[in-house]
C-alpha cells in the first residue's frame, strides 16, 4: 500500500511539472506544434497577455530571442508575453532557422503558420489574441513585412526591424495595415534602398517602394509624411491622413544592423497610443 501511495504522488509529481513546463515554454523547454516550434516567456501577472511576437534573424534560433535577458525583460515588465518561433531549417540537421518571406513553393507556409502560432500561444499561454504584435529582426522582419503585405489582418500589428521586402514587390498590398517599422541610417546588411546578397541574385527590396504599398493599401492621400518628430535617437516619419484603424510609421536611427537601443519602449509606447 505505501509504494502504491509514493508511485501515485510521483505521477502527480511528474505531471505538476510537465504543466509548470508547458505554461511557461521558456529556456529550453519547447511549445511543439505541427510543422514547428515556439518559445515564450509570460509576465508573472495575470492575463490575459498582450503579447509580441518576435522573428529571429537568418540563422538565429527562437531561443536566442528569449536568451536576450535586455529584450524580454523590458517587455515582461511593461505586461507583454514574448514568443519566439523557430524558423525553418537552412539545411538538415542545421539548428538555425530562416523564414519562407519569398513565397518559395514546398517550404513551410510560414503566414499560416505564425497566424497558428499566434492561435496556440492565445490557447496554451493566455495571450489575447486581438493584441498581438508581430515584430522581428532583419530576416524575421522581412517575415514580418511580408505577412503585414499579404494578411495585415492576422496580427493587430506589425514592428519590423531593418527587414524588407524581397524584389520583385508585389503590384500591392492586401490591406490597411498597422506598421511601425525601425531602420538604421548607416546599415550595411539591409541598406534602406536594398541590395543583392552575396552574388546570388536575390535583392532586398528599397523600403520606400514597400512604404509607398502600405499607404496605399492604406488608404493615405498623399505621399508626404503628414509629420515629423525627433525622439531621443530616433527621427520619425508619420502618415496620419489614411483610413480609420491604419497606422503608418518610419523610426530611423543612426546605426547599423542592430536592434537598437530603447527599441522595446518605442514600439509599445507606439502600440498602446493606436486606437482599439
Amino acid at each position: 500500500m505505501r509504494h502504491g501511495v509514493i508511485w501515485l504522488w510521483a505521477i502527480v509529481l511528474a505531471l505538476m511539472a510537465y504543466g509548470a513546463q508547458a505554461a511557461d515554454c521558456g529556456g529550453e523547454v519547447l511549445c511543439e506544434m505541427e510543422d514547428g516550434f515556439y518559445h515564450a516567456k509570460v509576465p508573472a501577472t495575470t492575463g490575459p497577455h498582450p503579447a509580441v511576437i518576435f522573428l529571429h534573424g537568418y540563422g538565429g534560433r527562437g531561443a536566442g530571442i528569449i536568451e536576450n535577458r535586455g529584450l524580454v525583460s523590458a517587455l515582461n515588465d511593461r505586461g507583454y508575453a514574448v514568443i519566439a518561433p523557430q524558423g525553418i531549417p537552412r539545411r538538415p540537421g542545421d539548428k538555425g532557422g530562416t523564414w519562407n518571406s519569398r513565397v518559395r513553393d514546398g517550404l513551410r507556409d510560414d503566414v499560416a503558420w505564425l497566424a497558428a502560432v499566434a492561435e496556440d500561444a492565445a490557447t496554451r499561454l493566455d495571450i489575447d489574441r486581438e493584441r498581438i504584435v508581430l515584430a522581428g529582426f532583419s530576416a524575421g522582419g522581412m517575415m514580418a513585412w511580408r505577412v503585414a503585405c499579404d494578411a495585415p489582418n492576422s496580427f493587430d500589428a506589425y514592428a519590423p526591424i531593418a527587414g524588407l521586402m524581397w524584389r520583385p514587390l508585389p503590384e500591392q498590398c492586401v490591406g490597411p495595415v498597422r506598421m511601425l517599422h525601425t531602420h538604421g541610417w548607416s546599415d550595411p546588411v539591409v541598406p534602406l534602398e536594398g541590395r543583392t546578397v552575396n552574388g546570388s541574385g536575390l535583392t532586398q527590396g528599397d523600403l520606400f517602394r514597400g512604404l509607398r504599398l502600405l499607404r496605399a493599401a492604406s488608404g493615405c492621400s498623399k505621399d508626404a509624411p503628414n509629420s515629423f518628430a525627433r525622439n531621443g535617437i530616433y527621427q520619425h516619419r508619420r502618415w496620419s491622413d489614411c483610413v480609420p484603424g491604419s497606422a503608418l510609421e518610419f523610426a530611423l536611427h543612426p546605426g547599423g544592423h542592430s536592434i537598437p537601443k530603447g527599441w522595446s519602449t518605442l514600439a509599445l509606447d507606439w502600440f498602446e497610443a493606436l486606437d482599439p
